[in-house]
């Protein structure tokens, strides 16, 4: 049967043009869209490596800034229509996730006649915090996620009721939305760098698409989201290995001898907190290629040009996800510096005059000296002694602003 939209990802976030959440919000919840679908009945195998097409996508954002919650509700609609596709609560506990895996089992059938039972299950949750819990009491939660993202074959754990029960080929996907104060409550800063965090992809946004007061539907769009939806059905009937074909094979592996993840030089991210990511970028290449194959077709095969593609998006979103972390930290103005830092962020130039006057009661005189003087020297911001008019004073300047624009 043939697709109703040459592309789904693409076609999905034409479907949310005229919604306020940030494009890249939009395109990740299509990408964690597609994963629900597939599920763990879909692999590709590389030699003595298999890949499942789970993600952990995390979208961080300050609060009512870029819509990202908005984003994983209006993605929800397609989940939620799909009973083959299951869900866990968006507030549980380790062993409630433990009743929903367990719940999710489904037997398949694959197109070669034999059959296997699996347990995938899709985690969405507009309020990461409230699905991880406190950092005091969260660590055999974020312990479980660690463990259930690489697919094991087999995983033991305890339910609600007590007894300990085996889990026969676990798949977890993950579609969250949080703030950087929300995520420092949640993640100790011991937690940085390794375990949970080197398996999630942090997106970042500090500006919503655009207004829209009233984001209704159009005949065309009505149209366009049931040819999503039938086309979304496809895609959950998937089944079976992905192959490589062979010319992707001879560049994957060029690729790969050329990419070295100790090697700061190559890394669009340099904050140190994301060693343990960039040991992983190569596996979230696959899956995502995966994605990028199932978007476009229902043919399991993966061509350079899905692999590209799929460097490709994960490199646009590189560059910011150390903007996840800001709040985490030590010191006793972390939580400060990441404020000041967002505001300017979202002024792009703003006296220190105005920029006083928006958060003196949080940050008294004293503090904020100390404050922007962190923010300055940590390179986060530029201060200037020339507004963007020429007016004189002194005036901060967003030094993502400075990135983008080349100037």
């Amino acid at each position: 049967m043939g697709r109703n939209v040459e592309n789904w990802l693409t076609s999905y976030m034409t479907l949310m043009s005229n919604t306020e959440p940030a494009r890249v919000f939009d395109k990740w919840t299509g990408y964690s869209i597609i994963a629900a679908a597939l599920r763990r009945k879909v692999k590709l195998r590389l030699g003595r490596l298999t890949y499942y097409p789970n993600i952990y996508v995390v979208f961080v954002a300050e609060p009512g800034v870029a819509r990202k919650t908005q984003a994983i509700k209006f993605g929800s609609v397609f989940i939620d229509k799909i009973s083959e596709i299951k869900t866990s609560a968006d507030s549980t506990t380790k062993e409630a996730l433990t009743d929903d895996l367990k719940n999710a089992e489904f037997p398949e059938i694959m197109p070669d006649g034999t059959s296997f039972v699996h347990s995938s299950l899709s985690i969405i949750s507009k309020e990461f915090e409230s699905f991880l819990g406190q950092k005091k009491e969260n660590s055999r939660m974020l312990i479980a996620l660690t463990d259930l993202f690489d697919c094991p074959d087999v995983y033991a754990a305890r339910t609600r009721h007590g007894p300990s029960i085996e889990i026969i080929k676990p798949w977890l996907n993950l579609l969250a939305a949080t703030t950087p104060d929300s995520l420092a409550s949640s993640l100790p800063a011991s937690a940085i760098g390794g375990g949970l965090t080197s398996r999630i992809l942090f997106i970042w946004a500090n500006k919503k698409k655009k207004p829209v007061a009233i984001p209704s539907m159009t005949e065309k769009e009505k149209v366009l989201q049931e040819m999503l939806l039938k086309d979304l059905y496809q895609i959950v009937k998937m089944r079976g290995d992905y192959i490589m074909t062979a010319d992707c094979v001879k560049k994957w592996e060029n690729w790969y001898d050329n990419y070295d993840e100790d090697e700061s030089g190559i890394r669009i991210c340099t904050d140190k907190s994301f060693n343990g990511w960039y040991s992983r970028k190569p596996s979230y290449i696959m899956k995502v290629a995966m994605l990028v194959a199932a978007a476009k077709t229902n043919k399991l095969s993966i061509e350079w040009s899905h692999v590209l593609e799929a460097i490709n998006e994960i490199e646009e979103v590189e560059h910011l996800m150390s903007n996840a972390f800001v709040a985490i930290g030590k010191s006793e103005i972390t939580a400060e510096v990441a404020t000041v830092t967002s505001i300017i962020d979202q002024f792009e130039w703003i006296s220190e005059k105005k920029l006083l006057s928006l958060v003196w009661r949080d940050i008294d005189a004293n503090k904020f000296d100390n404050v922007i003087g962190t923010a300055v020297k940590a390179g986060k911001v530029l201060r200037e002694y020339k507004g963007p008019k020429g007016e004189v004073g002194v005036w901060y300047r967003s030094k993502t602003t400075v990135k983008e624009n080349g100037k």
